[in-house]
């Protein structure tokens, strides 16, 4: 776990626990591979302003972004960051397990608010082997004053079949 995460965590009294899994690259491969509802599983995207101003969105993880809804909310457009610029922002992190800690790394926030509604939620821990566990309880504890909203949509996926290829919607 990154330690800007864990000294978060601790200095609000946040209770959790870590789900071990094994190495994965994306917040929803992480929780097939923990054995967890993909639903429960927070994503952090990290978007950018015209003005350089960072936006981490959070949804759920077998759901997308919708960057131009988020714009239109927001009153300016935003763009999804490079990797590259991960690392200056995420400095404890393994590059590209983003905790969505936004505030434990001074960066703005919004959260679906599919989130909400779970029982129990796993975000990623700052390296791709851990998932921190929280209970919904703890969970509202730490977004109490993160800005909520629909801000997620269905993931579509390319799939293969036997008649030929086509577009699905998860």
């Amino acid at each position: 776990m990154a330690i800007t995460v864990g000294q978060f965590l601790n200095s609000h009294n946040v209770d959790f626990s870590l789900t071990k899994h094994r190495h994965t690259d994306t917040s929803f491969s992480s929780a097939i591979s923990a054995h967890v509802p993909t639903s429960q599983v927070a994503k952090a995207v990290m978007l950018k302003d015209q003005d350089g101003k960072y936006l981490m969105a959070v949804v759920p993880s077998n759901r997308r972004v919708m960057i131009d809804k988020i714009g239109r909310m927001m009153g300016r457009q935003f763009f999804l960051i490079g990797e590259h610029e991960l690392p200056d922002i995420f400095q404890d992190c393994e590059p590209g397990a983003i905790p969505s800690l936004g505030q434990a790394y001074q960066v703005d926030m919004l959260v679906d608010d599919l989130l909400l509604e779970q029982d129990e939620l796993y975000i990623e821990s700052g390296d791709h082997e851990n998932l921190i566990h929280l209970d919904h309880k703890q969970f509202h504890k730490v977004m109490h004053d993160i800005p909520h909203q629909n801000i997620s949509g269905y993931r579509m996926m390319f799939s293969q079949e036997h008649e030929g290829r086509h577009w699905e919607w998860e």
